[in-house]
Formats: C-alpha cells, sequence, structure tokens
C-alpha cells in the first residue's frame, strides 16, 4: 500500500546581490525583477523600533524575508496578484543593520515590485504583539515545511490566538494563519480540527479579499483536501476544481500555484483510481514546476513522487522506479538523509523495489528508513505508520519470518481498527493479512479462524460501501475486492479441503457476493418507491438517507469528528437505520426479502427437499507465500453443493479457459441443426461439468444452478449424462443468479392485474434496404451490426402464438401490431404474467459506440422501430428501461425472442441485458431464450408451455414438459429446436405452489 504524498521542504534561499540598498524613508521603489534574482535592502534600526513597510505587486511574484544582525529570520506575508498591496512591518530587538531580502522565487519571470519604508518609530506593545504573532508564523511554517508537526502547531495556535486577539478576527492576517493552522492539523490527520478551521478562514477571505482573490483559492484547495482524505469526494471535486479553475484564470496556465492545486485534485482521483484522469494532472504540474523551480528544488520534485506512486498503482514498475530514485535522491541532496520529507519518498521507491525487483533486503532497508521518519513526524500511531507496517510484514511473510510479520499484522490491525474503525477497508486488509501468513505457515485452524473474520468484517464493508454511489462505482468497488473471494477459496481447496467449517465459509463467500451489485441496484431503484405508498415511501426514503450517512461514516472512520462524537453519531444512525429497516420489513415483502442477512443455514431452510443447488464459482489459486500479484494463478471452476440438510459438498472442475472452451464449441454444435456433432460436444462438457457432481447431487430431482461466468449461456438440460441421455430427461433445472435468490422467493407476491400479451408489432416499413434483416427468426443482432442498420421483418407466428395464449388465459390483455408500442410497455403495471413475442437485440460492444452500457446495447423490438422516429416512443425498447419497469408481483415474464437471456457478462454479476434488467424490475420468474430459434418453433415451444401452465404445473416443469414434447416430434430431436429457453427464478407454478 502506498499514500499519494505532497511533499514539504524549503528551497536555498540564496542572495546574488553583495551590497544590499540602504532603505530610507521617502517615496516608494519600484525596481524589476527577474527570477531567482534576490535583491537586498538594509535598515539601520535601534533597539525597540519599529518599521513600517509596504509591498506591492507589479507584475511579479516575489518573497520576503527579514534577517536580523542575531541571525534570525522572519518571513514576511506578500502580496499574491498584480496590483494587491501589503502592510507589514517589524520590531528590532536589538540594535544593528537589519536585512530585507526580496526574491523571485520562480524561474523565467521577469516584472516589477515595489517597496516603500513608510515610517521608523518607537514600538508599541500592539506593534510587539504583532510581531511576534508574526515570528511565530513564519517558524511555524518553516517547522511545517520540514514536516516537525508537533512542534509547528502549537506556534501556529499562538501566533492566531495573537493576531485575533491584537487585531480583530475580521483579519486578513488571522485569516492567512488560521487557514495554515488547518492545513496542519489535516496533515497529522486531524481532519475533525482542520475542517472547522479551514472553512472560518475561508469565510474571512472570501469576506476581506473576495472569492477570487489567490489566498481564499488556496483555503478553498486545503478544504478540498480534507474532504478527499475523509472520503467525501463530491465536496471534494467541487471544491478543488472550482479552486484550481479561479487559480487558472486569476493567475494563469503556468503559475506554480495551479501546480499546487492539480497535486491535490489529484490525490483525490487516485482515491477513486481514475487513473487518466491523475496522469493528465500530474504530467499537467511537473511541467509546470520543471518550467519554475531546479531539478532538485522540492516542487519539482513533489509532482514527480506523486508520478511514481501512479505507476505504482497501475504497476507500472519499469516507470516509477527512475522517477521514486530520483525523487529520493533529490531530498537527501538538498535536505540530507535524516529529513522527515524523505518519508513518502522512501515508502513509495520500497514498494517499487519490492514488487519490481524483488529486492527484499533493500526494500526493508528502505521501509525501515521510512518507518523512523514517519513515526518522528506523525507520530507512532498514524494511519500511514501502519500502512509501512503491513507493507514490511509482507515482505517478513514472504522471506520465511512469519514470527515477525505476525507481530506486525496484529500492531496494523489493532492500529487500524481503532483509528478507522472495523469496517475500513485497510481493517479487512489487516485481518486478510493475519490469514495469509497464518496459511503461509500451513497453519489450517487460524487461517480459517481470522480469514471468516476478514470474511465477516469485508461483508459489512461491503453492505454499506455497495449502499452508495452509481452501478459503476459499485462495481469497480466490488471488483477491487474479487481476490478476497480468490483467497477464501483457495484456503478451503488448497489448505482445508476436509474441513466442514471452511467450506462452509467458502459456500457463503460465493452465495454472498455473487450478483450483489445487482441485488444492491434492485433494492435503490427508484421503480422500488413508486411500488410503494406515501407512508412507506417516507419511511424508505429515511432508511435510504439513514444508511448512505451511516454507509459513508463508517467507512471513511472519524474524519471530521472527534472520536467520542464518531462513535455516538454512528450508533444514531445505526439505531435509526436499524428501525426502518425492521419497519419496512413488517410493511414490505419485497424489500424484506431483499434486505436480509444471508446464512447458509436460512438458504438451506428455504430448499425443498428433492432439490439440489449448484453454487458455481471462479476461482484463482493463492499461493500465500509468494509476494502479491505472482501469488495468484490462472482462473479455474469451482461448484458447491448444497441441500436442504447436510453438509456442504464440493468440487474443483478445472481450468475456465478449457472448459469455456468446451462450452463454445458445443453452443456452435447447438446453434446450427444440421450438425450431427452436438450429442458429442454436449457429453464433452459434461463429463467436465455435471458427471463429477452426480454423487454430490445424490437423489435430488430438482436441480437449481446458479452459473458463474460464461455458463450463464449453457443450456444444462441440453447437455448428454453418461448414460446417453440429455439431463431435461432426469432433472427439472432452474437457474438462479445466486443460491440467496432463495430467500427472497419465500416472500409472496401479489399482482396487480391481469395477464398481458404483447405481441407481433408493426414495426413498420423502411425506405432504405436494410443491411441486416431479421425475418422470421426472433434474432438478435450479430457482432459488427449497428442498431441504425437493422430492419425488423414482420412475425406471423408472434400472432398466432398470441392468440394460442389469450385462448388459454382468456382474462389476458393483448397489444398486438400498432398497439404494441414501447410507451404501452413501459407503463405495465404489474401483471400476474408478461409474454412478450417480437425481436430482441443485443449489441455487442465496438470501438466509436455512443454508449459502453450493455443495458442500452440490448433490447426490445415494438411497434414502429424500423422508422427510427426518435423521442419517447422510438420503437426500441431497451434493456435501461426495461429495468424501471413495475413488475413486482409479475408472476412470469416470458420474453419470446431471440437471444433474450445473453448480453454481456460480467464474471460474479451475471449477464448485464434483458435478462438482469427484468429481474431489476421485479419479474418472480422469467423464461428466455440463448439463441435464435425459428419463428414456427418459438410458437410450438410457447404453446405447450403455456398449457401445461394453465394445467396448474410449476413455471419449471411446465418448460421442461414442453422440451420433453418438443424432444421426442421427428425433426425436432436436435437441441437447437427445444433447449434454447431456460427458466430462472422461482419455479413453482403460478399460484405460487411448488
Amino acid at each position: 500500500m502506498s499514500r499519494v504524498a505532497v511533499l514539504f521542504f524549503s528551497a536555498a534561499y540564496a542572495a546574488i546581490a553583495a551590497d544590499p540598498t540602504a532603505l530610507t524613508l521617502g517615496p516608494s521603489l519600484e525596481r524589476e525583477i527577474s527570477g531567482f534574482q534576490t535583491h537586498e535592502y538594509s535598515i539601520a534600526m535601534h533597539e525597540g523600533e519599529y518599521a513600517g513597510l509596504v509591498l506591492k505587486h507589479r507584475g511579479v511574484d516575489f518573497t520576503v524575508r527579514l534577517l536580523a544582525p542575531s541571525g534570525g529570520s522572519v518571513d514576511f506575508s506578500v502580496p499574491q496578484r498584480p496590483g494587491d498591496e501589503e502592510s507589514t512591518g517589524f520590531v528590532a530587538t536589538t540594535a544593528g543593520t537589519y536585512r530585507l531580502d526580496i526574491r523571485a522565487p520562480y524561474r523565467g519571470t521577469t516584472g516589477r515590485y515595489e517597496l516603500r519604508l513608510t515610517e521608523i518609530r518607537p514600538a508599541t506593545e500592539h506593534d510587539r504583539r504583532l510581531y511576534e504573532a508574526l515570528t511565530l508564523g513564519s517558524e511555524s511554517y518553516r517547522l511545517f515545511r520540514t514536516q516537525e508537526f508537533t512542534k509547528a502547531l502549537p506556534l501556529a495556535r499562538r501566533a492566531v490566538e495573537i493576531f485575533e486577539r491584537e487585531s480583530g478576527q475580521q483579519n486578513s492576517a488571522a485569516a492567512r494563519w488560521l487557514s495554515h493552522l488547518g492545513r496542519m492539523q489535516s496533515e497529522v490527520g486531524a481532519y475533525d480540527q482542520a475542517e472547522p478551521l479551514l472553512r472560518q478562514a475561508l469565510e474571512l477571505q472570501e469576506k476581506i479579499r473576495g472569492p477570487e482573490h489567490p489566498e481564499t483559492l488556496t483555503t478553498l484547495g486545503y478544504l478540498g483536501n480534507v474532504y478527499g482524505y475523509v472520503g467525501d469526494y463530491a465536496r471534494a471535486e467541487q471544491l478543488l476544481s472550482r479552486s484550481c479553475q479561479s487559480i487558472e484564470m486569476t493567475l494563469g496556465k503556468d503559475h506554480p500555484a495551479l501546480a499546487a492545486c492539480l497535486l491535490g485534485i489529484s490525490t483525490m482521483h487516485q482515491d477513486r483510481a481514475d487513473f487518466a484522469a491523475v496522469e493528465n494532472e500530474l504530467q499537467r504540474a511537473a511541467a509546470i514546476d520543471e518550467r519554475a523551480f531546479e531539478p532538485d528544488d522540492y516542487r519539482t520534485l513533489r509532482a514527480l513522487n506523486n508520478l511514481g506512486v501512479l505507476y505504482n498503482a497501475q504497476r507500472e514498475f519499469a516507470r516509477a522506479e527512475p522517477i521514486l530514485q530520483r525523487v529520493v535522491d533529490g531530498v537527501q541532496k538538498t535536505l540530507g538523509p535524516d529529513s522527515a520529507e524523505l518519508a513518502m519518498p522512501l515508502w513509495n521507491l520500497a514498494l517499487t523495489v519490492s514488487e519490481y525487483r524483488k529486492d527484499f533486503p533493500r526494500a526493508l532497508d528502505l521501509y525501515t528508513r521510512a518507518l523512523a521518519l514517519l513515526e518522528r513526524s506523525k507520530g507512532p500511531e498514524h494511519p500511514d505508520v501502519g500502512s509501512v507496517l503491513n507493507n514490511t510484514a509482507n515482505i517478513y511473510k514472504s522471506l520465511g519470518d512469519y514470527r515477525r510479520a505476525l507481530e506486525m499484522h496484529t500492531r496494523v490491525h489493532e492500529m487500524w481498527e481503532k483509528s478507522l474503525g472495523p469496517y475500513h477497508g485497510r481493517t479487512v486488509l489487516s485481518l486478510g493479512n493475519l490469514a495469509r501468513t497464518y496459511a503461509s505457515m500451513g497453519d489450517a485452524e487460524n487461517t480459517i479462524k481470522f480469514q471468516t473474520m476478514a470474511d465477516e468484517a469485508l461483508e459489512k464493508n461491503l453492505e454499506l460501501n455497495l449502499a452508495i454511489g452509481s452501478e459503476r462505482q459499485k462495481l469497480a468497488y466490488f471488483d477491487s475486492v474479487a481476490e478476497r473471494t480468490d483467497r477464501t477459496i483457495s484456503y478451503q481447496v488448497k489448505l482445508a479441503p476436509d474441513s466442514q467449517e471452511a467450506a462452509r465459509l467458502a459456500a457463503l463467500a460465493a452465495l454472498q457476493r455473487k450478483g450483489r451489485v445487482l441485488d444492491a441496484m434492485s433494492l435503490n431503484l427508484v421503480s422500488l418507491r413508486e411500488r410503494m405508498n406515501a407512508e412507506d415511501r417516507a419511511l424508505l426514503d429515511t432508511w435510504n438517507s439513514a444508511t448512505s450517512q451511516f454507509a459513508g461514516l463508517a467507512l471513511r472512520g472519524p474524519g471530521l469528528l472527534s472520536r467520542a462524537d464518531y462513535q455516538k453519531r454512528l450508533a444514531d444512525l445505526a439505531e435509526k437505520r436499524e428501525h426502518a429497516e425492521a419497519e419496512l420489513g413488517r410493511r414490505s415483502a419485497e424489500f424484506q426479502g431483499q434486505s436480509q442477512p444471508v446464512t447458509l443455514a436460512s438458504v438451506q431452510t428455504a430448499m425443498p427437499k428433492d432439490a439440489a443447488l449448484i453454487e458455481f464459482a471462479t476461482w484463482r489459486p493463492f499461493a500465500p507465500q509468494q509476494y502479491n500479484q505472482d501469488a495468484y494463478g490462472e482462473r479455474r471452476y469451482i461448484a458447491y453443493v448444497v441441500r436442504a440438510s447436510g453438509s456442504v459438498r464440493w468440487k474443483e472442475l478445472g481450468p475456465s479457459k478449457e472448459i469455456d472452451r468446451a462450452l463454445d464449441d458445443f453452443r456452435n454444435a447447438l446453434a446450427d441443426p444440421e450438425r450431427q456433432d452436438v450429442r458429442p460436444a454436449a457429453r464433452a462438457l459434461d463429463q467436465r461439468l455435471m458427471q463429477p457432481l452426480q454423487s454430490l447431487i445424490g437423489d435430488a430431482t430438482r436441480l437449481l444452478i446458479s452459473p458463474e461466468g460464461s455458463l450463464n449461456l449453457l443450456p444444462f438440460q441440453a447437455l448428454v449424462d453418461e448414460g446417453g441421455h440429455y439431463l431435461v430427461e432426469r432433472y427439472s433445472i432452474s437457474y438462479l443468479s445466486s443460491g440467496r435468490d432463495l430467500l427472497r422467493l419465500q416472500e409472496r407476491r401479489r399482482s396487480h392485474n391481469p395477464p398481458l400479451i404483447v405481441a407481433d408489432p408493426a414495426f413498420g416499413d423502411t425506405v432504405t434496404p436494410p443491411v441486416f434483416q431479421a425475418a422470421s427468426a426472433r434474432r438478435s443482432i450479430t457482432v459488427g451490426a449497428d442498431l441504425k442498420d437493422l430492419y425488423f421483418a414482420p412475425l406471423a407466428g408472434a400472432a398466432q402464438e398470441a392468440r394460442a395464449i389469450h385462448e388459454l388465459f382468456p382474462d389476458a390483455r393483448v397489444l398486438a401490431g400498432s398497439e404494441a408500442t414501447e410507451s404501452a410497455l413501459k407503463h405495465v403495471d404489474a401483471p400476474s404474467i408478461l409474454h412478450v413475442a417480437t425481436h430482441g437485440f443485443f449489441l455487442p460492444a465496438t470501438p466509436g459506440q455512443a454508449s459502453s452500457n450493455p443495458l442500452l446495447r440490448s433490447g426490445l423490438a415494438m411497434a414502429g422501430a424500423n422508422h427510427r422516429s426518435g423521442g419517447a416512443d422510438d420503437g426500441i425498447f431497451t434493456a435501461l428501461e426495461a429495468s424501471g419497469l413495475n413488475l413486482w408481483g409479475t408472476r412470469l415474464v416470458t420474453l419470446s425472442a431471440c437471444d433474450s437471456g445473453i448480453g454481456e457478462i460480467r464474471s460474479s454479476e451475471g449477464v448485464y441485458g434483458l435478462r438482469r434488467a427484468f429481474v431489476l424490475a421485479g419479474a418472480e420468474s422469467l423464461v428466455m431464450s440463448l439463441w435464435a430459434v425459428s419463428d414456427s418453433v418459438t410458437r410450438e415451444m410457447m404453446t405447450e408451455f403455456y398449457t401445461d401452465l394453465r394445467k396448474g404445473l410449476g413455471r419449471g416443469e411446465a418448460l421442461r414438459r414442453a422440451q420433453l414434447a418438443m424432444l421426442k416430434r421427428k425433426g425436432r430431436e436436435h437441441p437447437f429446436y427445444w433447449a434454447s429457453f431456460i427458466q430462472s427464478g422461482e419455479w413453482g407454478n403460478l399460484q405460487g405452489r411448488r
């Protein structure tokens, strides 16, 4: 783990002029100065005298330092932009000649400044107090730049107190030092103290200086950084973006103040893994600094340091190493080997050396040096100290020094749990590293113990993270913790294969995490609110608000609160959330079904005795002794079999690549009814997937299959067993997104309306020849096709299909022809059955495509689809639109369209397309197709299916009977004809009986 760091250390303040110019009372002195030049002035003073000065910015930035005869120095505040004026002064503590150095700090700049000595007189007590505050503030800033924070903070506090007492709180100097004090508090992690100080300073500066003054914008950036540190990225983005944009407009695109602002916003983007933005911002900052400063100046090195951190995060170690080595060498050259500013670059270089070079002795030396400097500057309990200890412990583990590794990981866990809270990502990381170290030792008992603790903490962490943010953000976060599942399964398979505790832990991980983002999205959709009455909606809003606040606070730790206030606030939010959740669960079966905790015991209780749940998962074998990414092998399939009672049983199935290749061969054979090799291909795949599970399935006659990865596109009923029979002849098969679906399916749903049949839309004519014609097959778009090029041909079989179903369900409403519109489908209100017979489509992602969202590339063709009229009713009903339907209470959705069950596959999240959309909409059960079949065959299949549904058969069994009937017909034996449709979700009959 590394942290993006902005380096703070002072450059040399070298003088050029040999003989100072005597400064006397009189008119202003205006002079031109160029980058890195220093103008020296002398002022003869008696002890106890006060000298008043006025400084004006006339087109060049400059700094001012006072050097006393005794050797001490004080830095004055200076005007920040052309036309600004600063009144200041000093008190002579001893008699003698005082020197005033004015320096242009940026290379390549030339301009003018104005200086005037306004008075020399006996100092008043007020003068002495203000000069004391200026001296304290100047020394505080010097210590701050060398990261001696414990010494700097009390000086800054004292300076603020004096300025406020002597000049009042509405004073620019008081505001300036309030801002400095807030910045220091944020650097030591005291965000609860930093935020109010910076807000107070910002309010004063906006009032005194104006909202666009450089000092105001600098404070705005500091405040944005604080929000970024505590994970409040929305506010951080807003403030930092405004600060950077205004600085660029006010001071120009080449000003170093813009570089400093870009560093702040890049740190926030790094935390959010927005690496493209980070690289652009850091390269801009580095270019500005390299033009303005010397190569070894800290302001040049700070952007390079962060660029090296970025390359580490992207595992581009060959790019990171020379950059970070240059930073370390530059800091050591400028400040020496014991400078606190070396801590971060040493830490970052150590990570590169250990990951890239595997030079562990050198990495340990670098970490040891960084640790000593961090403990000195930030204290031994700072979270950054824990990060260095964590990385160091991982190296000791890799070297086989397990005792030392365990000691360090235990200390890190205690530090992070105390400072960041039990649900923070780093706390979860520390538990995982304890489990990993025990696994490296071969200690199965402690490995499973700590991995159980890690998984329990991760489950809470996931619950909180998935309660906030967009679907993209939820998926990004979920992907970032995917390796935790790899570890849990690896420990079970490799270290504890005979342990039922380990098997249950691994099966539970699969149950809890598969389709997790889908569940989070379905629970947070706007359509859920629309299904409730006003009182329930208000309660849901209360729960959502409390959940979001609790999640943000729990995940980022104390943040802007004191520890006591943090714990109280957490407890209050938890109580508010739990109360709302309990009441919602009492009022809403849907909410109750989706929010209840997932345990193996609860899943087993929800299972029929004649069923076996097959929870497929993929995992990467994890070698805990190896270092970081080298520890993970090629992905493999595994299956966990769960019955209503008894032990969890499992079987490792082999490499994913090999099984996926066999699956592709089988799907190719399925797609062509002329292929004679479909049975051998089906048998070959069965030998890899299902035959190894036969002894685990036992006497079960119903298979509840939760597929993973490419298995989502496999019709398991078309596999051939060792006796030469298709599995449809042996089992009734239903699909689940995860075994935890069984918990949700326990809640009975009430439909609002009778069945709705949407069929044979009037697609309309097109005046241009079609590039691709969807003729009699209800087919989807092939690779390379574009929606604008499609022509949807009429479907005569769909009309016949609708009539046949209507005869079986005479209370059904039928929308056909010009009435089968997109608008009509959007306004459905939970019909008991929704049957849609039309063309389906799925567009694979292609370069330059307008949308990368697979829910916008998948959909159904409705009336007018060939006209592409645009607007809200253009005839194209996308999966994204389908996800917003109100289908809570709809017992069955049948998508009688080709390829309606395919889409973009995401690991652990299933198929993104119509399949996902209708689950999000609330459908209890879904029948969909996995490839394109003819219009007439689909009509035959659907007529058989609905006939048996009407007789009271279950949704799964009715589809199985229709498939068996088709299999027995001459010319229909090939699974191309009968195996296309699968049933997902509740398999019982339409009255809810199984």
